[in-house]
């Protein structure tokens, strides 16, 4: 299981750092300006947001996860809407993770915890009416953290999710991942019951979504989820079937592209990890926050074995980050709690 943990961190991490690089651009963009199909770390173009990252830097992507599964961790496990709020704004001092990179409903969720009285005038509501990816973005570690009991990975993810981005939508697509990177940790995971824990997690998030979150404008994560797996499961070649993802479910902003374009290349790629990152990232748009998120699930289903030996010590070099001991600390805590239920 440690194994898969590592596998999981460094999938979200490696893809975040590749996705900084290709970020905005469309493939045949990606292409013209590297000269090739991004399939390693590359230094961050100008005149990509997040111009200034070196080869391996992450994004807000997998930083404000890692910060996450940091203080659930110092929570003995326990995951609370207190723990993800301290979480969010201890991330919030980081100058380099949060000030050039966290998105929009973050940025106000953390305003308000911080104190900050803000005025709910139009452009405040449309944020916060917003479906967009940063709930799933940063859900993975809930998933590790579980153990593979999926149904109390959705749970936690509903408890993170609702923190900053509490609409039923939101949580559809957060419950989709964690539910899908739990199942990942189990020996017996495949493809195929990796994909349908993520439908369920997927139907799951928004059943209770309804019940206790905003309605928001957009189509279901869930039915998005279906018709991209499909295509990824159909046939045509892994770059084909990018292109047909991003074409027609689309890999954007929106929680119900960038959740169901990631699932859709994980199928595609037949849950290779490289393959899922590579599709991922060189699919144009948003692609260090759909490779964060196909990352972790497939990283946690082919382990640590399935990435090139350098990727681990250039991220923990180049962020500053102890993704193995954070891994060693994940895999402590189950082994704690399966030897209380025992």
């Amino acid at each position: 299981m440690f194994d898969r943990i590592l596998g999981g961190l460094i999938g979200a991490g490696a893809a975040d750092a590749m996705g900084a690089a290709t970020e905005g651009r469309t493939t045949k963009q990606i292409e013209e300006y590297f000269g090739h199909k991004v399939t390693d770390f590359e230094k961050v173009p100008p005149d990509t947001f997040g111009a200034g990252n070196e080869p391996g830097q992450v994004t807000d992507d997998f930083s404000s996860a890692w910060f996450i599964a940091d203080h659930i961790l110092k929570n003995k496990g326990q995951v609370t809407e207190q723990a993800v709020k301290a979480a969010l704004i201890d991330w919030s001092e980081h100058a380099v993770f949060f000030d050039r990179f966290a998105g929009p409903t973050t940025r106000l969720a953390i305003r308000r915890f911080k104190g900050e009285t803000i005025e709910e005038t139009g452009g405040v509501n449309l944020v916060s009416r917003q479906a967009t990816n940063g709930a799933a973005m940063k859900i993975a570690p809930v998933g590790l953290i579980s153990g593979g009991d999926t149904r109390r990975a959705i749970k936690d993810a509903i408890t993170v999710t609702m923190v900053t981005h509490d609409n039923y939508l939101a949580l559809s697509g957060a419950c989709a991942v964690a539910a899908a990177v739990s199942r990942a940790l189990l020996p017996d995971a495949d493809l195929y019951n990796v994909i349908q824990a993520g439908l369920f997690g997927a139907e799951q998030g928004e059943l209770r979504g309804r019940e206790i979150a905003r309605d928001v404008a957009g189509p279901s994560v869930c039915k998005r989820m279906e018709m991209a797996v499909a295509i990824g499961l159909g046939p045509g070649t892994e770059e084909e079937k990018m292109t047909e993802i991003s074409q027609r479910i689309g890999t954007g902003l929106h929680i119900s592209e960038a959740v169901p374009a990631a699932f859709g290349f994980i199928a595609a790629s037949g849950g290779r990890a490289m393959g899922t990152i590579i599709s991922a990232v060189n699919a144009g748009y948003d692609t260090d926050t759909v490779g964060t998120i196909a990352g972790a699930i497939a990283g946690t289903l082919q382990g640590r074995q399935a990435f090139p030996e350098h990727f681990l010590p250039t991220l923990e070099k180049a962020n500053g980050l102890k993704i193995e001991s954070l891994a060693r600390r994940i895999h402590r805590l189950i082994q704690e709690r399966e030897a209380q239920d025992v």
